[in-house]
């Protein structure tokens, strides 16, 4: 992507000059076929970002969340609201996976795929190798 500024260039050469699309590729520093694109229209204006809106207002202060030092609002707080929120959202899926996901197993296989999630979690993931495990 190039910047506005560098677009703005290149429609002002190709305007005001009789340079060749080499010429204002190489003044520029961009591809001949960018120059082309501009020039024919196929690469719409974008509109400028406003760089005010880009740029934190206010000095830093001492975050109540974190307690970092921060421009307001805190975008590390910010984060991790939106990331505990997303833990909270699905807590059935951690109580009772099975069923959860979907799982129709018979009950014999119901029986196995239980006593394997029992071990897993309280054995902290290890693998179950067998009833010998127990």
């Amino acid at each position: 992507m190039i910047s506005p500024h560098v677009e703005a260039e290149i429609r002002r050469l190709l305007a005001e000059t009789d340079f060749g699309f080499r010429a204002i590729a190489a003044l520029t520093g961009v591809s001949r076929g960018t120059v082309g694109a501009i020039n024919s229209g196929k690469r719409v204006a974008r509109p400028e970002r406003r760089e005010e809106a880009e740029q934190p207002s206010g000095p830093p202060r001492r975050c109540p969340g974190c307690g970092g030092m921060v421009l307001m609002p805190c975008l590390l707080c910010a984060v991790r609201g939106a990331r505990a929120g997303r833990r909270r959202a699905f807590p059935a899926l951690r109580n009772n996976a099975a069923t959860a996901v979907g799982l129709d197993l018979r009950p014999e296989h119901r029986q196995r795929y239980l006593q394997v999630s029992h071990w897993r979690r309280t054995h902290n993931g290890q693998p179950f190798l067998g009833a010998d495990d127990e």
